[in-house]
């Protein structure tokens, strides 16, 4: 396996694993304080989070195998694959609150919450002088 993809496995699982950390710490707090509606709820969104980074990096992999295929095309496969999770982001946010009728404000709160895990994840590098 090329040092690359190691690299980017990595990467993924950091971030899941952080985003997984503040779903979780995030439904604890909703636990002790509003109770298991909103657990529910926040847990669902911050699954919505993790499955699409999931599926944001999967896509990645796939679309980077193929590196041959010249600029314009990879261009059109990273627009092609964000099309696609926002797509499943308002569709998986849609079931939750409407077919599964989940507290609103609770799955929009884990969602973000959750989506922070981004900024998290990156982990510290000290810049280079000189």
């Amino acid at each position: 396996m090329p040092v690359q993809d190691t690299a980017f496995d990595r990467t993924l699982r950091r971030i899941l694993l952080v985003q997984a950390i503040f779903t979780g710490i995030s439904a604890l707090f909703c636990a002790m304080i509003w109770g298991h509606e909103f657990v529910i709820a926040v847990l669902y969104g911050g699954t919505v989070t993790i499955v699409t980074t999931f599926y944001s990096g999967w896509r990645l992999k796939i679309a980077t195998k193929g590196n041959a295929q010249g600029p314009a095309l990879n261009m059109a496969e990273f627009y092609k694959s964000t099309l696609l999770r926002f797509i499943l982001v308002i569709a998986l946010l849609m079931l939750g609150l409407g077919y599964l009728r989940l507290t609103p404000l609770a799955v929009i709160a884990g969602f973000a919450i959750t989506q922070t895990g981004y900024l998290f994840a990156r982990g510290y590098a000290p810049r280079r002088r000189g």
